[in-house]
């Protein structure tokens, strides 16, 4: 816990877990930092502080928290660089014991990266994040890559900057981009966001490919309330873990980590603008989309009044009036590949999303080079949002 100089900068870097009082003090303080760090910057709308260090009265569980359900099977590691006894910088680092089993590699993770525009703060801060990974026995070190994983959109900002909010993707700095390439980092990935427009007329050609679809692989839609909870939860996990397991930086979820993130959804969702898809009675695909509540979470001008329950508030109670959604849960299995599924599912769910009054819908994070999935862009009149890189360097 001791504080680690770094010789002839001036930057100290303080690193600390979740356990002792200790630890959460310094983890509010390592929350604190973005909130001063984007005091005087429009675009950015924080995540609700409870998001990470908790709060019981509203059933949240932090991502910080010690009974985080990824803590068991990860270890998390936090650091905070100082300077003049100011914070100029923060990230945490961790082992995801699931990632490395499933693609049998050494590859550690950062993330929260947030600094500073200097050169010295940024390598003080990755360079004690890998000498920690180092310690745990990875050979590589990437990111940045937020909590939660697999809902976080991976990466920083590295265009679209002047886009609109959208829940799960973190905004960032212009330099944070500068700052990891001087620091050693390259990019491995990109992923894109798309906007469509949800009230243009329905496209001609996918209404009659979806009908065509539909009729030919005996296709059934069921929306959410079709079935209990229980088996939807499963549904999505069997959908879920089978669709994406080859995407690059997959890690299957777990069963209680999954449903724990279904249960959560409950306070905003939209439960129409799910669909479960099945081909001559089989499970095959679902789709779904969630409010973007960021538009009723704008904290207060200047930042200097958070006001963290109202805008927790806000955000359930703004859930059933907001202009656009996030379309970012979806799957199709591997055996249902190329039948045209997922443009039936937007054919469906646009003609509910249109009758609701959604103006806009976000579609991802989808991978650079998933052809199949941006051409469900295109198709629908999207215009490319965001774009988010993944670095990594070795460590070893």
């Amino acid at each position: 816990m001791t504080p680690s100089d770094r010789s002839g900068t001036g930057i100290r870097i303080r690193d600390f877990g979740v356990r002792t009082r200790e630890d959460k003090a310094l983890l509010r303080r390592f929350v604190d930092f973005h909130w001063d760090h984007y005091r005087d910057d429009p675009s950015y709308v924080p995540l609700l502080d409870y998001e990470y260090l908790g709060f019981p009265l509203l059933g949240i569980r932090g991502f910080f928290e010690e009974s985080n359900l990824f803590l068991r099977h990860a270890e998390m590691r936090f650091f905070l660089a100082e300077r003049e006894g100011q914070i100029v910088g923060r990230c945490n680092a961790f082992v995801n014991r699931n990632h490395n089993r499933h693609w049998n590699d050494k590859t550690g993770f950062f993330g929260q990266f947030e600094a500073i525009e200097d050169p010295q703060v940024c390598a003080a801060l990755t360079d004690a994040a890998a000498a920690w990974l180092r310690g745990m026995g990875m050979t590589a070190m990437r990111g940045p890559q937020n909590l939660p994983v697999n809902e976080a959109t991976p990466g920083i900002l590295t265009a679209g900057f002047e886009s609109r909010p959208v829940m799960y993707y973190h905004y960032g700095k212009p330099w944070y981009a500068g700052l990891l390439s001087n620091a050693g980092f390259r990019p491995v990935k990109k992923v894109v966001s798309w906007e469509a427009p949800v009230q243009r007329p329905m496209e001609d050609k996918l209404v009659r490919l979806s009908e065509k679809i539909i009729e030919r692989y005996g296709i059934t839609v069921e929306p959410w309330g079709a079935r209990p909870l229980k088996e939807r939860k499963a549904e999505m996990l069997e959908v879920y873990n089978d669709a994406w397991s080859d995407n690059f930086g997959f890690v299957p979820f777990e069963p209680d980590e999954f449903y724990r993130i279904v249960d959560d959804m409950q306070l905003i969702m939209d439960k129409k603008l799910f669909l479960f898809l099945y081909v001559k009675g089989e499970l095959a695909a679902f789709f779904g989309g969630v409010p973007n509540v960021v538009e009723h979470m704008k904290p207060a001008r200047g930042f200097a009044r958070r006001w963290e329950l109202v805008r927790a508030l806000r955000m359930i109670l703004g859930a059933k009036r907001t202009e656009g959604f996030r379309l970012g849960y979806l799957g199709v299995k591997k055996k249902f590949r190329r039948l045209g599924l997922d443009g039936v599912m937007i054919w469906v769910q646009k003609r509910y999303a249109q009758k609701k009054g959604y103006q806009y819908c976000d579609l991802g994070w989808m991978l650079e080079d998933n052809v199949m999935v941006l051409r469900l862009g295109d198709l629908v009149g999207g215009h490319l949002s965001k774009t988010y890189t993944i670095y990594e360097k070795p460590i070893a």
